[in-house]
């Protein structure tokens, strides 16, 4: 194991650092590290935001990557840390079990997704750590620790969404989701005002999926489709995967011009409803349920070499329309627009700066450019203004201000402070909000 200097940036490509690098390939390796004054942990560098950079050492878990233990009939499994989610779905898949929550892409470690606590497109109980049944962490006193829900409580629910800042998460174990198919069955539903959007995202009968992309909002219209998907009983054998598909050049062009330019967005959204209200399967694979953007292992490059940056936050529903008003209002005074707009019904309870609230969940992504003082500005404005829970684990704009936002805020500051002495386990993020 030795140190190296590496080039890193954030799956925005918005932050650009070179700190020394690690690469421990077991646990005599990763003891020898918590004597270092300054590092974090990372796994596969999925992250939007800061949450897993460090200038000084980042220390990467890919190496460990082991199944420890997976009981076929209780679905059961403990996994270490550097698992990706891509590795592990075709095995767990051919035994009739699922993730019970995941993000928007599969090339995620676990240990990033517990350390974010991850949430998805479920209509129930869309956090992963609903699912945790058990943690090792190596702490900095070089003792590894099993915390549970039973045992060494505290910990526990500071470790699941604690950003990595607890201690060296080893192993995961979890409970997984029974399925009988790899297919799942999918239900689309047009919108075109406030009116008909509650409707289609608060009548979701059985089905276990939602989520709604939005292209055009305004005062008067709130216009896109709203996806219902449920894992299906249909028995089919030719399961398959996306490969690992990079961007080609075509491919990468128009997707730049449609980033850039706000007349080529709209008409892809109209030729995109359009298409997808007619002609869209009823039948589909998990990949194009969860998975759709993962085509592309390098879509984050059609925003250029300055990158993009996301902001994520809960409207309760009582402000949804007026919020979103003055969010259109903003976008058509400065001319600005966002590439894409995703809204999921949420309403999920959490400890500490877990992204948890009642409401509507909405997501912007924006290109950056020169108009990224003036999109932080009034963001950040307004989740001061209408006190905003937002998603810290892919946020790059907010303040330490905004965290108290967080009832419990102090409260995580404090006890994270005492398992992270001298605070040596840190990241841009932890800077920024100064835990």
């Amino acid at each position: 194991m030795s140190l190296k200097n590496k080039k890193f940036n954030n799956w925005g490509r918005n932050i650009h650092i070179n700190p020394k690098t690690l690469s421990p390939k077991n646990y005599n390796e990763l003891k020898k590290i918590i004597s270092k004054k300054s590092f974090i942990l990372h796994g596969n560098q999925r992250s939007y935001g800061d949450v897993c950079l460090n200038k000084d050492l980042m220390v990467s878990m890919t190496n460990f990557n082991q199944i420890k233990y997976f009981d076929e009939k209780k679905g059961i499994i403990e996994v270490e840390s550097g698992m990706l989610l891509s590795n592990l779905l075709p095995i767990i898949i051919k035994k009739g079990w699922f993730i019970p929550v995941t993000p928007g892409t599969k090339y995620v470690s676990f240990g990033g997704m517990i350390a974010n606590n991850v949430h998805g497109k479920n209509t129930h109980k869309n956090k992963i750590g609903y699912y945790v049944k058990e943690i090792k962490l190596l702490g900095l006193n070089k003792k590894i620790l099993k915390c549970s829900k039973k045992k060494n409580k505290k910990v526990f629910s500071l470790t699941i969404g604690g950003f990595g800042l607890t201690g060296v998460i080893l192993t995961v174990s979890l409970q997984l989701k029974r399925i009988r198919s790899y297919y799942l069955d999918q239900k689309i539903t047009e919108f075109n005002t406030y009116k008909e959007f509650y409707s289609v995202s608060k009548n979701v009968g059985d089905y276990e999926y939602s989520v709604s992309w939005i292209d055009n909002f305004s005062k008067f219209k709130f216009q896109g489709l709203n996806y219902l998907a449920r894992h299906s009983n249909t028995k089919k054998n030719n399961l398959f995967f996306f490969n690992d598909n990079q961007i080609g050049l075509v491919s990468l062009l128009i997707l730049k011009l449609i980033v850039k330019n706000y007349f080529f967005l709209r008409i892809l959204n109209i030729v995109y409803r359009n298409f997808k209200k007619y002609f869209y399967h009823k039948l589909c694979s998990f990949n194009e349920i969860f998975y759709p953007q993962d085509y592309f292992i390098d879509w984050n490059k059609l925003y250029g070499e300055m990158g993009f940056f996301q902001i994520q936050f809960i409207i309760p529903e009582n402000k949804f329309k007026k919020i979103l008003i003055e969010i259109s209002d903003f976008f058509k005074n400065t001319k600005i627009f966002s590439t894409f707009v995703v809204v999921k019904r949420f309403n999920e309870k959490g400890k500490y700066l877990n992204y948890s609230g009642n409401g509507y969940s909405i997501s912007f992504d924006f290109k950056i450019n020169n108009d990224c003082k003036i999109i932080k500005s009034f963001f950040n404005s307004l989740v001061n203004k209408y006190n905003l829970k937002v998603n810290f684990s892919k946020d790059l704009i907010v303040n330490k201000s905004n965290a108290f936002n967080y009832p419990e805020f102090k409260l995580f500051k404090k006890e994270i402070s005492l398992l992270n002495v001298k605070k040596k386990i840190n990241s841009l993020f932890s800077k920024r909000l100064e835990i």
